[in-house]
């Protein structure tokens, strides 16, 4: 996330980050937020968002966004509109720097399953029952007596 609010200052004129330290240090800033203060805003917020069909998320996104601003400095965003802006695009910039990694983890997952087919296919299926021939041996026997 801090790379993503880093690119996305170089991309956008109402965004300051002064150093890659404070871009570290305003992704966990607000990856904090996000996780303590978020869910109350989202709680308290609920009928705004059922009748927005979730848009004012975008708002509680730029007010926590805003409050990271304040929050850190050598991060500065300008208003809300401008965090409603930059909170989208480090959301898109951080899913394409995580495509490669889901990309890949999709693959191994695929083959994965594959070679679970194969190795099914090699060995018994779950239906199957093995059974020793001295137990069966010794089973005849015992019907054998009780007769």
């Amino acid at each position: 996330m801090a790379l993503a609010i880093f690119i996305a200052s170089l991309l956008f004129k109402f965004v300051d980050v002064s150093s890659i330290f404070s871009a570290v240090a305003a992704a966990l800033v607000i990856s904090l937020l996000n996780a303590f203060l978020k869910p109350l805003l989202m709680l308290i917020s609920a009928p705004l968002i059922l009748m927005s069909l979730g848009l004012f998320q975008l708002v509680i996104n730029a007010v926590i966004v805003l409050l990271a601003s304040h929050l850190v400095k050598g991060f500065h965003v300008d208003g809300l509109l401008d965090a409603v802006l930059f909170s989208i695009v480090v959301t898109l910039i951080g899913f394409l720097l995580d495509l490669p990694q889901r990309v890949k983890r999709i693959k191994d997952s695929i083959s994965f399953e594959e070679k679970e087919e194969a190795d099914d296919k090699e060995g018994f299926t779950d239906y199957e029952e093995v059974e020793n021939e001295d137990e069966t041996h010794d089973m005849e026997e015992e019907n054998k007596n009780k007769d």
